[in-house]
């Protein structure tokens, strides 16, 4: 009898109570059937996934995978990060403030012929946290963030063209916020920088989400701020450098033209990898994004988050990786001398 199991991974805030009354985050992986008698304390796992079930009864495609697999079971729980606990929430909600939300870290799973360390470490996590703090935070009601966890290309094209009717709908009044991470790739001819969905590589860079049209997709209708957050490195290098292998060696990408009322905030410069913050469970870049969030209640000028996430991220990385590591914030012509002045909130 072949030992076939089934892989169910969710990874999704969710409350527990603890005698601390403390807020869990936790990543379940639980592989079917035949767990019983592979785990050491079946009675404690089984009352786990109850609670899970129980408290999470509506778990989105997008937050769930379920594949054939044979491996060893297990449950994995990852510690919280300080700004994945007490976000700040506001009473005032933004009608009019849309985002999406993309966190692509297991490129494998898609494509079989990749090794494990392709994938970004800490992708998802950041997605979900971010997602958490433009609704409670800065006020987006749910129903205007869409939230995209290991997104192929199809999915990715689907939620910017939404985004850009959105903007078209809401006659100049639309506050748009993207949020990337995952990796980057840059053509190695042309050097255009593309985003890469979980089912893209960088054989095939066509499929993917080529920068410039992005960028033209946000900004095609007036809005009043639009605002692009990329924890992702486009020299082919990223956090695990795991698409390095592909290329002998990196590329420095052609910087894509902006705009618009846009600003965008990126992780890194020229052919720089953008990395991970392993004690935070984070990206570098979006782990001081989210603390100075969290210690503004989401009040920071533009000029204030820019220069926070820079002085850390630049330090930082040479502490803990002894390589640079430098974001920056462009704005576009439109917009390049106010930018500094703009808020998310």
């Amino acid at each position: 009898m072949k030992n076939n199991t089934f892989t169910q991974a969710f990874y999704r805030p969710f409350r527990l109570f603890t005698l601390q009354g403390s807020f869990k985050l936790c990543r379940i992986k639980v592989r079917f059937p035949f767990l019983l008698p592979a785990c050491k304390q079946p009675g404690r796992l089984i009352l786990l996934l109850f609670l899970l079930l129980l408290l999470n009864p509506k778990l989105s495609s997008a937050q769930q995978e379920i594949e054939a697999v044979s491996a060893v079971n297990s449950v994995s729980i990852l510690p919280k990060s300080d700004v994945d606990l007490s976000i700040p929430e506001t009473k005032n909600v933004k009608s009019n403030l849309y985002a999406l939300i993309v966190g692509n870290e297991d490129y494998t799973s898609q494509q079989s012929d990749m090794k494990s360390e392709v994938n970004v470490d800490y992708a998802e996590a950041d997605a979900i946290i971010f997602k958490e703090y433009v609704v409670k935070t800065l006020g987006a009601p749910e129903e205007n963030v869409t939230l995209l966890i290991n997104a192929t290309a199809g999915k990715m094209n689907q939620a910017i063209s939404k985004l850009n009717k959105l903007a078209q709908v809401s006659g100049g009044k639309a506050e748009i916020i993207f949020y990337y991470a995952g990796h980057g790739l840059p053509d190695e001819n042309s050097k255009e920088p593309y985003l890469i969905p979980v089912d893209v590589s960088g054989t095939n860079l066509q499929y993917g989400i080529k920068l410039e049209d992005l960028y033209k997709k946000l900004t095609e209708h007036p809005a009043k701020q639009i605002t692009v957050f990329m924890d992702a490195c486009f020299s082919g290098g990223g956090r695990n450098a795991g698409l390095v292998a592909m290329r002998s060696v990196k590329i420095k990408p052609k910087e894509s033209p902006i705009k618009g009322n846009i600003v965008v905030f990126s992780s890194s410069s020229g052919d720089e990898s953008s990395a991970p913050f392993h004690e935070k469970k984070h990206g570098l870049f979006t782990y001081f994004l989210l603390k100075k969030l969290q210690d503004t209640k989401g009040e920071a000028t533009f000029k204030e988050l820019s220069d926070f996430i820079s002085e850390n991220v630049k330090l930082k990385s040479v502490l803990i990786n002894n390589k640079n590591q430098t974001p920056q914030t462009t704005g576009s012509t439109d917009v390049s001398e106010k930018w500094g002045n703009f808020k998310l909130k």
